[in-house]
């Protein structure tokens, strides 16, 4: 009996590639969101430090006050733009989540395929050490049974 070869080998390889590409497209969904994240909650800051700027002039100008209306709708519709980005970046890293899930099971499957395999090849071999030390200990012990009637 050979070297244990798995003849799926190649293919093992190309999904343990897979399975790391959509690993690491998982992780870049995840920053996105999390980039996504930071820019509502430094638009929401920006906005506050803006509006509490203004409330705490002393004697803020007529034109200051009337652009303060247009500035919040602004602000919001931009939140808003932030916030479906946001979900949209959201959906898209569960369904590469769910991605690099399916990549690892494959991954996982043609492992036990592998071990399974080496573990029977190993039965086989052990299997077959054990038959050829048996045949070699009978035919020592056949010999010795000769040799007393050859020697008389």
């Amino acid at each position: 009996m050979g070297p244990f070869r798995f003849r799926l080998a190649r293919v093992m390889d190309w999904y343990e590639k897979q399975s790391h590409l959509e690993a690491a497209r998982l992780r870049m969904c995840a920053e996105q969101v999390v980039r996504l994240q930071g820019e509502i909650d430094q638009h929401k800051k920006d906005v506050l430090t803006h509006q509490m700027e203004l409330l705490a002039k002393p004697n803020p100008e007529a034109h200051e006050l009337a652009a303060l209306g247009p500035f919040q709708r602004g602000a919001r519709k931009q939140e808003h733009r932030l916030r479906q980005k946001l979900k949209q970046g959201e959906q898209a890293t569960e369904q590469q989540r769910e991605i690099s899930q399916a990549a690892q099971r494959r991954l996982r499957l043609i492992e036990k395929l592998r071990e399974r395999r080496l573990a029977e090849h190993v039965y086989l071999f052990d299997r077959e050490l054990e038959e050829i030390a048996s045949e070699a200990y009978l035919a020592r012990y056949a010999r010795e049974l000769n040799e007393p009637q050859n020697a008389s």
